[in-house]
């Protein structure tokens, strides 16, 4: 494991151990994740810190919120990593109502893609980011009524964010699908959420697409299968690293082994899928920052957005999903 992404490993380790710590009540996924955002910007976890944006967040949303319940603490990270917590905070609400505009129902989809924008400090382009972002999902929901949904939001306001045009997006959208479904039969959701990882690199449809493929037989060839759910679509975060795909492969899954048996990483908390995308987000980091950043082939900063982002964005989305699904069942 090479120092940078032994560092961050490590880093990840430690402020779960303190998410943990701090926040024993809530889901396992959720400290994980809040963990993770901190680790991403090479910080360890400032609890107090943490609380501090937590609380600011409960007195400007109320408990029946988008920003409360899934997203209370991931957003709470995010304004605690801000320059300015309650700026952070302002922008990200003011950028969630206008997604929200002519909409009934809230979204905790719409929640993870406003506070994407503000992240990338695309703010000042909000309304043009949002209309290309619904112009997508109507163009995908036309295509596939059954297969979009919601959450897509999540990955649609990425794409909206590259300086593709909507028509060729969702033209080089359906190319990736169509090959990558091959491959994941029986599991067009995740395929459908790779094709759009994958859609928002730059190069040719074919040559992305056979990349995310080889690297999940890497994974099975080397004893750790990788997840053809909610997971698969991180695979689309290693896809433009300038490197072997065994070599990428084996670093991901050593990530993954240091995992194991770590306060919060334990069977019980998560599976060996979920702690392999983990291990994908700290080594596309990495290829990212410090030694290996000039080995990267990333083109351009939504390549860089969409690595480091993926991992966390998938595991809200699982939070959500199983969370709701274990209500429904009550």
């Amino acid at each position: 494991m090479n120092e940078t992404l032994e560092i961050r490993c490590e880093l990840l380790v430690e402020n779960q151990r303190s998410m943990c710590k701090s926040f024993m009540l809530e889901h396992s996924l959720t400290n994980a994740v809040v963990a993770a955002a901190f680790a991403e910007k090479d910080q360890q976890l400032d609890v107090d810190q943490l609380r501090s944006a937590r609380k600011l967040l409960k007195e400007r949303k109320g408990v029946f919120s988008e920003f409360r319940s899934y997203n209370e603490l991931m957003v709470s990270a995010k304004m605690a990593l801000s320059a300015d917590p309650e700026d952070y905070l302002e922008k990200a609400i003011e950028v969630y109502d206008r997604f929200q505009k002519g909409k009934i129902l809230g979204s905790s989809y719409r929640v993870l893609a406003a506070v994407s924008i503000v992240d990338q400090g695309r703010y000042s382009d909000t309304d043009r980011i949002i209309d290309k972002t619904n112009e997508l999902l109507k163009g995908m929901k036309k295509e596939h009524p059954f297969l979009t949904s919601d959450e897509d939001t999540c990955f649609a306001v990425l794409l909206a964010m590259t300086d593709k045009k909507v028509e060729d997006i969702l033209t080089e959208l359906e190319e990736a699908y169509q090959i990558v479904k091959k491959k994941f039969a029986f599991h067009d959701n995740a395929a459908y959420s790779l094709a759009q990882v994958i859609t928002a690199y730059e190069g040719n449809v074919q040559e992305k697409c056979e990349r995310a493929i080889a690297l999940f037989n890497a994974f099975k060839e080397k004893g750790a299968k990788y997840g053809k759910e909610y997971e698969l679509a991180s695979l689309g975060a290693l896809i433009d690293i300038d490197a072997e795909v065994d070599e990428i492969v084996s670093e991901v899954i050593e990530v993954a082994d240091h995992l194991k048996g770590k306060k919060g990483f334990g069977v019980l908390d998560m599976g060996k899928d979920t702690k392999l995308m983990f291990g994908t987000m700290l080594v596309s980091g990495a290829y990212m920052s410090g030694e290996k950043a000039n080995a990267s082939s990333i083109s351009g900063e939504i390549g860089r957005v969409v690595a480091l982002q993926t991992a966390i964005l998938i595991t809200m989305m699982m939070i959500m999903t199983t969370t709701a699904i274990a209500s429904s069942s009550h």
